[in-house]
């Protein structure tokens, strides 16, 4: 994906696909899905479009930001250890009960070890289709993310000074808080520009420069 495609094109592209305009909500093939993800490409192919997804994706040829952040849920309780079958009822769950097409962006939810919960008054076993459960202790698996007013992700922070905001860049990792893509400044780094010209160039402080080469390393 070119780093600093410009929201017309985008919306160009979008239109040109006969899809309904994604300005805002993140734009992403599974390349760099599974880059970010840091899942193998097949691997978001068969959540998203294989025979039993654990995620529908609506567009056959766009990634949404929602689904971005919905497969890296999921990837999150794959490591985690939860029962493929629990992530799906867990997820049907929660698209019943608030009533949406993104369960896994949702704000109440977390994980307990190899549990999968969700919060609707109490605290309920997602992936045992919403026994009640009185875990003593929540840790957020979404605590990275900022909600909207919908109480869906808005903004996600995978590594220290490194946001994806779908309203930015069309979503692509940017340092925190600019429209400076993370790949740009590693590029610039491989190719064999010092750290300290870069972020003399993007204006930049070489804390910012130095995240963003870490979080590309990563990837």
């Amino acid at each position: 994906m070119t780093a600093y495609m410009p929201e017309a094109t985008v919306a160009v592209h979008a239109e040109a696909h006969n899809t309904e305009p994604l300005l805002g909500r993140g734009i992403y093939d599974v390349a760099e899905v599974a880059r970010i993800v840091r899942r193998h490409p097949d691997t978001v192919a068969r959540w998203t479009r294989g025979a039993d997804p654990l995620h529908h994706v609506e567009s056959d040829r766009i990634i949404s930001f929602l689904d971005v952040i919905s497969l890296w849920v999921i990837s999150e309780l794959v490591m985690r250890g939860v029962p493929k079958r629990e992530i799906r009822v867990g997820g049907e769950y929660v698209a019943e009960h608030v009533g949406t097409n993104y369960p896994f962006a949702h704000q109440s939810l977390a994980t307990v070890g190899a549990g999968f919960f969700g919060k609707f008054r109490e605290w309920v076993d997602l992936g045992k289709g919403g026994q009640r459960s009185f875990p003593e202790v929540i840790e957020e698996l979404l605590s990275p993310i900022e909600f909207g007013p919908d109480l869906h992700a808005s903004v996600w922070r995978p590594a220290e000074g490194v946001w994806l905001n779908p309203k930015v860049q069309a979503g692509t990792p940017c340092v925190d808080g600019t429209r400076v893509p993370t790949r740009a400044i590693a590029d610039l780094e491989a190719a064999g520009d010092h750290i300290e010209d870069i972020a003399d160039d993007l204006s930049l402080d070489i804390g910012q420069v130095r995240a963003a080469v870490q979080y590309e390393r990563a990837a």
